[in-house]
């Protein structure tokens, strides 16, 4: 799990990495961490809360990156209509795609965030499209404690980061969007971006029940 979580850019050091544990190992007790589906307008008012980083926030909701990749995003990246997505950042630093994970794609922007990212002020000082507070590549550790924490406190909802990411993909497959343009916006194969960052939404029983009889 811990492993899962580094890769995601959720925690910064694993002292365990590549430890494995078997599955049937009596002393190990893995606790299941529901993934919870949050709407966009549920995101969009947590965004709100953000002050100065809504549209930071708006970024993860609306486009679906992962944490790291939302750090490494520079102005140019904003292109009509387009977010470009290149690189991730690891540790204070950025890295390119993975076998694994594609950090190198296009994200389309719907117009909603398109209007608050024109309308957020510049930084002279980094190229960087949100710079932390001294202009430079955030670390996980800060940006949560400085901008994810206290709008939990102010939103009074405690949604985790990658769940926006995982809501988003969730909601854009349930509107019908093709697998293989899901999966290239998403930066993963058509395989992952169906299974594992897909959910159920409980919209279809009526229609189960239709086919049913």
């Amino acid at each position: 799990m811990t492993e899962d979580a580094i890769t995601d850019e959720v925690c910064e050091l694993n002292p365990w990495l590549r430890l494995k544990v078997r599955d049937d190992d009596r002393r190990a007790t893995k606790h299941a961490r529901r993934l919870r589906v949050w709407s966009f307008d549920e995101m969009h008012a947590f965004a709100a809360q953000a002050g100065p980083y809504e549209a930071m926030i708006r970024t993860l909701s609306d486009c679906g990156l992962r944490i790291g990749e939302l750090f490494a995003l520079q102005r140019a990246h904003l292109d009509d209509g387009m977010l470009r997505i290149r690189g991730t950042v690891w540790e204070g630093r950025v890295i390119e795609s993975s076998r694994e994970k594609s950090h190198n794609r296009d994200v389309p922007i719907p117009p909603g965030l398109s209007i608050a990212l024109r309308e957020m002020p510049v930084r002279i000082d980094s190229s960087l499209l949100f710079p932390s507070p001294r202009g430079t590549l955030w670390r996980y550790s800060n940006w949560h404690r400085r901008v994810w924490q206290p709008t939990i406190e102010r939103a009074g909802i405690d949604p985790r980061p990658h769940e926006f990411r995982h809501s988003w993909v969730t909601h854009l497959r349930a509107s019908g969007v093709d697998p293989a343009d899901l999966a290239d916006v998403a930066g993963h194969s058509v395989q992952t971006a169906t299974t594992r960052y897909t959910h159920p939404l409980r919209r279809s029983f009526e229609q189960i029940r239709a086919v049913v009889g």
